[in-house]
């Protein structure tokens, strides 16, 4: 899977205000000797002219989580025209993916390539019993899956050369749970295990272990966060909504760190936030739940984003599970398959 959508594609710069930056995000300004363009001054910020086609070749959030892009003309890749704010373009950017968290990788999650991560990952005999030899998979090797059945894995010895991946001999079948994907000896990091740390998830008030996350660009600009495991379904389900209906969906809020949900409470007791449950307790800590760009609890059947939502969000495996909160959507594909014809809201649910 390609973790950096933008690359490669070409936006649109769409503010007639578009300044350009350096990569601490500090105006550059015109000076003697520049090329000034019709109405520009000596010390004025400079500008991206308004529909010019750009390609991005990165992306960073500032403190606070606000995306800039690093722009470059279609018509001269090689040049370098700066950062500028992802609110800019047409789109606003919403939707681009910009790699994981952790960011450092020895190759990142294909689909098949994996990480020991138990240091008693016992390597079984095949179906139908799946027997324990006796002997482990060593922790920290990379594997790559072959067959499957079930919570069962065939793996090889995985080499990583250049970059790609080289299979080598057999080891044999073990549980997909003590695997992680992709290869990365950042999941032995002091980082990963804290429970209280950047991955850390969180289900009422008990913690869960640790999500590989994926850095998205949500609703005016903002950089998000999604588990990796919610990813595919919900691209599948905003790319369902746009190309079908003509329908934009994006994210107001997804997963949120110990951290973040706990400065979150704080505002909430101080009287200067909105209303939020301590860290811990949320349920963005737990990776399913996202707030989509509903207009807030507009039932009348005029927000055409929530009105697509209740016939097609459970098709994709997200239902509504938060009483009078129209934006509130999870990924939970077991309870969404179980849900009647034409439901979308878990029993209880209720609004008003």
């Amino acid at each position: 899977m390609n973790f950096r959508s933008y690359l490669g594609k070409v936006f649109v710069v769409e503010n007639s205000r578009s300044i350009i930056r350096d990569q601490n995000f500090v105006a550059l300004r015109y000076k003697p000797g520049d090329a000034l363009p019709p109405g520009a001054n000596i010390g004025d910020a400079k500008i991206i002219p308004q529909r010019t086609e750009i390609n991005v070749t990165d992306v960073k959030p500032d403190s606070g989580r606000h995306t800039f892009v690093f722009a470059r003309p279609v018509n001269e890749p090689t040049a370098a025209l700066g950062w500028t704010s992802a609110a800019n373009l047409l789109g606003s950017f919403a939707n681009e993916t910009a790699g994981l968290a952790p960011s450092k990788w020895g190759l990142e999650p294909q689909g098949n390539n994996k990480t020991c991560v138990d240091a008693r990952a016992f390597i079984r005999e095949g179906p139908p019993g799946f027997e324990s030899k006796g002997t482990t998979i060593p922790q920290k090797s990379f594997v790559v899956v072959t067959d499957s059945s079930g919570d069962n894995v065939k793996v090889s010895k995985l080499e990583i050369i250049d970059g790609q991946m080289v299979t080598g001999e057999e080891i044999g079948w073990t549980r997909l749970s003590n695997l992680r994907d992709g290869c990365s000896d950042g999941f032995f990091s002091g980082e990963w295990a804290d429970q209280k740390g950047p991955n850390a998830c969180w289900d009422h008030g008990s913690y869960v272990g640790a999500k590989v996350l994926v850095n998205i660009v949500g609703f005016g600009g903002e950089m998000e966060q999604v588990t990796l495991d919610s990813l595919d379904a919900y691209m599948k389900m905003q790319d369902a909504a746009e190309q079908g209906d003509n329908i934009v969906i994006s994210i107001n809020s997804a997963f949120r760190t110990f951290q973040r949900q706990a400065e979150l409470f704080r505002r909430f007791k101080a009287g200067i936030g909105n209303k939020a449950a301590p860290a811990g307790a949320s349920n963005h800590q737990h990776g399913q739940a996202f707030d989509l760009n509903t207009r807030h609890n507009v039932f009348n059947g005029t927000d055409k984003v929530y009105e697509w939502l209740k016939k097609n969000a459970p098709k994709h495996g997200f239902v509504r599970s938060v009483s009078n909160e129209s934006w509130h959507w999870e990924f939970r594909p077991r309870d969404a398959a179980r849900l009647a014809p034409g439901q979308f809201m878990l029993p209880g649910i209720h609004d008003g």
